[in-house]
Order: structure tokens, then C-alpha cells, then sequence
């Protein structure tokens, strides 16, 4: 792995917690090799494109490394309802790419969350699409999702030596009572352990963030505190339904 930069961001309003303010520890890297990549997963950092990054909040501690072990993980009765109601969806895995049809779902996907959501305009362009998604410091795959032929869903998912890092996913709109990000975290938990990895990172689990709240209904997972890594609630294999929070209809995850 290669180091071009390390700094701390300003401090900025939360994105998950209304009312409490954020900063985050961001480094620049590119070449990062398979062994690194899993080294700075379990120590907690993200990443995205060519930055790695962790939150360093002077007076919050909410953002929780969430994973799944692999071979420990079975369906829910929910989950498996949503494999059902998906049984027609195609799924392509491959690399990074840009094209009209990824673009334009992009735009779909972040028109509804500034309606919904209040986002601010995006004037992503093919340039923006590629530093954003196809250019990155460390393997990445592209889960591609199709109804009858169209496109209706994308995910980027890290690859590292022993684990997937499920970086980022949009959904078309159009198809919102699908519960697709249910069925993407689903999918990324069969291809990994397809590939013979031991888990599955989601990134942060915020608990009083309703869009982060679908990701502790995979069971079992393990959480990130005081840097061990620890058994979550109901770690033993208790499959309670969760929530089908929006934020499992695409966005960072």
C-alpha cells in the first residue's frame, strides 16, 4: 500500500444523527494489496474509491464497525421472504465500469433521495462516475442487478484477502418494495462465501440511525469496541426480522 496523504476533516453536521456534529481521520492511498485491505477492515477503517477513512467524533462514539461471519450466517424468515419475492432478478458480478445505463440509474436513484430525503443536487457526470466508482486503490467487484433485462441495481464491494467490504449501492426507485439492498447484502454473502472468504463488512451500525438499522437483522455479526471485535446481540443465531430501513435501498454503506 501506498500513503499520499493523511489528514482530519473540519468538523461537519452528522449525516446519521441529527443535532451532533462529525470528523473523520481520511488517508489517500492507492495499491493496496489483499492482506493490507483486510488488516484495515478489521481495524475499523472504510474505504472509498482511493480514500480510507474512520470517524474520530470528539464527543460521539455511535458509528460501530458492523460484520458477518460467514459460515456462521443463515437467513431470516424475512430474508428468505425477500429471496422469493426477487427470484427473478439476474445477477452479474464483474469490474468497475461506466456506461449511459449506470449513469442514468445513478441519477434516478439520487433524484428520489433529494425529494425524499432533502440531498443536495448531484451533478454527477462521467468523470465523477469514474473517480467515484470505477477508480479505486484495492480490488473491487460490481454487483449488477436485472429485471427482465434492466438494469435496477449496482453495488461495489470491496475484495480483500479474507473478507468483502460492502462499499456502496443504488437502487431504482421504481422498484423500492423489493427490499433490493436486502437482497444485495444476500447476494454478497453468497458470492464471499463462494470465494471462500470469513466475512462480510457493512460498514457502521448507527443505532439510533433508522437507515443503518437493516444491517443489524443479518445474524449473526460482530461489532468493533474498545478494538475487539464482539459477539452482537443475539450473536447466538437469534433471527429476529429487523428493519427494512431505506437505507437498505442504497446509498454508503
Amino acid at each position: 500500500m501506498i500513503e499520499l496523504g493523511s489528514f482530519l476533516t473540519e468538523d461537519e453536521p452528522c449525516a446519521y444523527l441529527a443535532g451532533r456534529e462529525s470528523r473523520n481521520h481520511m488517508r489517500l492511498v492507492f495499491d493496496v494489496q489483499p492482506e493490507e485491505y483486510s488488516t484495515l477492515l478489521a481495524q475499523g477503517w472504510r474505504r472509498f474509491g482511493a480514500v480510507v477513512f474512520r470517524p474520530v467524533c470528539v464527543a460521539c462514539q455511535e458509528c460501530v464497525p458492523i460484520r458477518i461471519p460467514i459460515e456462521g450466517f443463515r437467513p431470516s424468515k424475512s430474508q428468505r421472504r425477500v429471496l422469493r419475492k426477487n427470484a427473478d432478478v439476474t445477477i452479474e458480478v464483474g469490474e468497475p465500469a461506466i456506461d449511459d445505463e449506470r449513469l442514468e440509474l445513478y441519477r434516478r436513484h439520487h433524484a428520489e433521495r433529494e425529494e425524499k430525503r432533502g440531498w443536495n443536487p448531484s451533478g454527477m457526470d462521467y468523470s465523477g462516475f469514474r473517480e467515484s466508482f470505477v477508480l479505486n486503490a484495492a480490488n473491487t467487484l460490481e454487483f449488477r442487478y436485472r429485471i427482465d433485462g434492466r438494469l435496477v441495481g449496482i453495488a461495489y464491494v470491496g475484495e480483500a484477502s479474507d473478507a468483502f467490504n460492502s462499499i456502496y449501492a443504488f437502487f431504482d426507485p421504481e422498484f423500492a418494495k423489493r427490499g433490493l439492498g436486502k437482497l444485495d447484502v444476500l447476494c454478497e454473502i453468497e458470492e464471499a462465501e463462494r470465494r471462500g472468504k470469513n466475512f462480510l463488512y457493512l460498514g457502521f451500525l448507527v443505532d439510533d440511525c433508522i437507515s443503518m438499522s437493516y444491517k443489524s437483522s443479518f445474524r449473526p455479526h460482530e461489532l468493533l469496541r474498545g478494538g475487539e471485535w464482539v459477539e452482537g446481540p443475539h450473536g447466538e443465531g437469534s433471527q429476529g426480522e429487523g428493519s427494512q430501513g431505506e437505507g437498505s435501498q442504497g446509498e454508503a454503506k
